[in-house]
C-alpha cells in the first residue's frame, strides 16, 4: 500500500510538472561571475512582481473594453513559500527541486547556492507553492549563466561578509564592482533577504544608522551587455550587525558554589557555563579540568554548545557526565575554565557525599558485618573440631603429623597379626607402604602373621613394590563376598577365626599343626625373597 501511494504521488506530480506551461513566465537572465581564489555565495529570489510599466500603463480609449482584471501575482513580502524547478542548460524535462543538496539550499522563496559549480547553469523556475486558480500562470523563469571573473588583478576586492557596528553610519559595497577602478558605477538594484530596496540605486549602499534589522543577506544587481545579450550580474554580501568588542573577561555562570552534595553510586552531570562578550574575532575557550593529589589534567568532553546568543554576548556550555559517583571522585577538585582574548576565569567544584546517604551506607555496613559475624560463629560452633584440626595442620603443632611412618612400624612390631583389607584405592594409593613394611617385618619376626582380606577385585599396578607383589601370591587371603559373608557363621568369618592367634594351646597335635602351617606359609615367601630381602628397606 505504501509503494502504491508513492507511485500515485509520483504520477500526479509528474502530470503537474508535465502540464506546467512556462511560456508565460517572466524571464530574467542572470550572470554569476566567480573567482577561483575565494568561496562565493549566490542566491536567486522568487520575484513574481509584475514590472511597473505593465501595472500602470494607460489604456487607449478607442480600444475595446478589457475583460475581467487579472489579479497581480504575489511578489516580495506577499509570497511566503515558493516551488522551484530546474531545466538543465542542455534541455530536457523540468525537474522539481524538492530537497537540499550539497551545494544548494531551499529557504522558502530563496534558492541559495553555497559553492561555485559550472554545472549549476540552467533555467530555474519558481511559482507560489500555495496558489489559487488565478495564480496558476504566475511564475518567474531565471536563466543562470556561470562564468569565471576575467579581472583577477584586483588586490583588495570588497568582502563577501560585512560587519556593521550598531549605532554607527556605514555602507555596503557591491563585490562585483569593487575592482572597476575609476569606471562609473552603473545603476544598482539592491535586495535584502529577497525584499527589493526600491529607494536604493547607488553603489555603495548607504546606511545612516545601523540597527539590528540591517543584518541579513544582501544582493546587488546591475545590467551588463555582451555579444550574447543583456545579463543581470548579481553579487551577494552577508551583513552581520555587531557591537564594540568587549572589555571584560568571561563570566562563569555555572557552577555557582564550590561544593556540591552528591549520592555515591548515582550518575552525575556537571555543567560549565560561561558568558563571553562580543569579539569580532571570536575564539572562546571552555574546558573542564580535574585536580587530584596535586596533578591536574583536562577531562575529555564533547565540544561546547551555544545556549544563548545575542549581539552583545554569547553563552556557551560544556558538560561532564559521570556514569556513577565513586568514592575517589570525592577527593578530586573539578575546575570549570573559561578564556577569551582578555583573560580567563575559573571556578573550582568539590563533591561531598550526602550525610543521609553516608549514614545509610554505615548502617548497611554494620548490619552486614553483624550478619557475617553470626554466620561465622554458627560455622565455628558446628565444625569446631574440623577447624581445630585445620589450625593444628597450619601451625604444624599436631603431634600425629610427620611421625606417622614410625608409628606404623612400631605398631606392627607389637602385633601378632596384621590384617590388611585390599581394595583398588589401597593398592594404588600411598598407604600400600604399610603392607610392604609388614612383610619386611614378618620375614624377621616369626611370631607375626599377615592376613589379607580381598574386599573388592583389583588389578595390580605397575608401581607396586616387588615384595608386595610376591606377598599377594603367597600370604593367606580371605575374600569378602558381600552380604553372603556378613553372617557370623559364614565361611569368611570361619577362615578369619582360623587365622587368628589362640591363647597358649597345649598338646602335641596342636603344636605340631601350628608349626607345620607356619613353616609352610613362611617357607614359600622366604624362598622367593631370599635373594632380594636384604635389599628391602628396613624403615618401610
Amino acid at each position: 500500500m505504501f509503494h502504491l501511494g508513492w507511485i500515485f504521488l509520483w504520477f500526479v506530480t509528474g502530470e503537474r510538472i508535465k502540464g506546467f506551461n512556462i511560456s508565460g513566465c517572466s524571464v530574467k537572465n542572470f550572470l554569476w561571475m566567480y573567482s577561483s581564489k575565494s568561496t562565493e555565495e549566490f542566491v536567486l529570489f522568487c520575484d513574481l512582481a509584475e514590472p511597473e510599466k505593465s501595472r500602470f500603463h494607460r489604456r487607449n480609449p478607442l480600444s475595446p473594453a478589457p475583460g475581467p482584471e487579472r489579479r497581480p501575482c504575489p511578489g516580495g513580502e506577499g509570497l511566503s513559500d515558493a516551488q522551484w524547478y530546474l531545466q538543465p542548460r542542455e534541455g530536457g524535462a523540468l525537474q522539481e527541486i524538492t530537497r537540499n543538496q550539497s551545494h544548494l539550499l531551499l529557504d522558502k522563496t530563496t534558492l541559495r547556492f553555497l559553492t561555485v559549480e559550472r554545472s549549476s547553469a540552467g533555467s530555474y523556475i519558481c511559482r507560489p507553492r500555495t496558489r489559487s486558480p488565478s495564480d496558476e500562470a504566475c511564475c518567474a523563469r531565471m536563466v543562470l549563466e556561470v562564468r569565471p571573473r576575467a579581472d583577477l588583478s584586483c588586490a583588495s576586492p570588497a568582502p563577501r561578509t560585512r560587519y556593521l557596528r550598531l549605532g554607527s553610519t556605514d555602507s555596503i559595497h557591491c563585490p562585483s564592482l569593487s575592482c572597476q577602478g575609476g569606471a562609473p558605477s552603473p545603476e544598482m538594484t539592491w535586495y535584502q533577504n529577497g525584499r527589493l530596496l526600491s529607494a536604493q540605486r547607488s553603489n555603495p549602499l548607504q546606511l545612516d544608522v545601523i540597527y539590528d534589522y540591517h543584518q541579513g543577506t544582501y544582493a546587488c544587481d546591475y545590467t551588463q551587455a555582451d555579444g550574447a545579450g543583456a545579463w543581470t550580474v548579481r553579487a551577494v554580501v552577508q551583513v552581520k550587525t555587531i557591537v564594540k568588542n568587549t572589555t571584560l573577561k568571561p563570566d562563569i555562570l555555572e557552577p555557582v558554589q564550590d561544593t556540591l552534595e552528591v549520592e555515591l553510586g548515582k550518575p552525575l552531570t556537571l555543567n560549565c557555563t560561561a558568558r563571553f562578550g562580543f569579539e569580532e574575532h571570536f575564539t572562546p575557550v571552555l574546558r573542564w579540568y580535574s585536580q587530584d593529589s596535586g596533578q591536574e589534567r583536562e577531562i575529555p568532553t564533547e565540544e561546547g554548545r551555544s545556549v544563548k546568543a545575542t549581539v552583545e554576548a554569547e553563552v556557551i556550555q560544556r558538560t561532564v557526565h559521570l556514569d556513577r559517583v565513586a568514592q575517589r571522585d570525592l577527593h578530586k577538585t573539578f575546575i570549570c575554565f573559561a578564556q577569551n582574548s582578555l583573560g580567563n576565569a575559573s571556578q573550582p567544584l568539590r563533591l561531598r557525599g550526602k550525610k543521609g546517604v553516608v549514614l545509610l551506607y554505615v548502617l548497611l555496613g554494620t548490619i552486614a558485618a553483624l550478619a557475617g559475624a553470626l554466620v561465622v560463629g554458627a560455622l565455628l560452633f558446628t565444625y569446631w573440631i574440623e577447624v581445630l584440626l585445620l589450625c593444628r595442620t597450619c601451625q604444624d603443632q599436631d603431634e600425629t603429623l610427620g611421625v606417622y611412618t614410625e608409628d606404623i612400624v612400631s605398631i606392627i612390631k607389637k602385633s601378632r597379626r596384621g590384617i590388611f583389607i585390599l581394595s583398588p584405592n589401597y593398592v594404588n594409593g600411598p598407604s600400600v607402604f604399610e603392607l610392604q613394611a609388614a612383610v619386611s617385618l614378618a620375614l624377621d619376626d616369626q611370631m607375626l602373621k599377615l592376613i589379607l582380606v580381598k574386599f573388592s577385585p583389583f588389578q595390580e599396578p605397575e608401581s607396586l613394590p616387588d615384595l608386595v607383589r610376591k606377598a599377594l601370591r603367597v600370604l593367606p587371603t580371605v575374600t569378602w563376598r558381600g552380604l553372603k559373608s556378613a553372617p557370623p557363621n559364614s565361611r569368611f568369618w570361619t577362615r578369619m577365626r582360623y587365622h587368628m592367634p589362640v591363647r597358649n594351646p597345649t598338646g602335641l597335635p596342636w603344636s605340631l599343626l601350628r608349626v607345620i602351617s607356619r613353616a609352610f606359609s613362611l617357607g614359600r615367601l622366604s624362598k622367593t625373597e631370599t635373594a632380594g630381602r636384604s635389599s628391602q628397606p628396613r624403615h618401610w
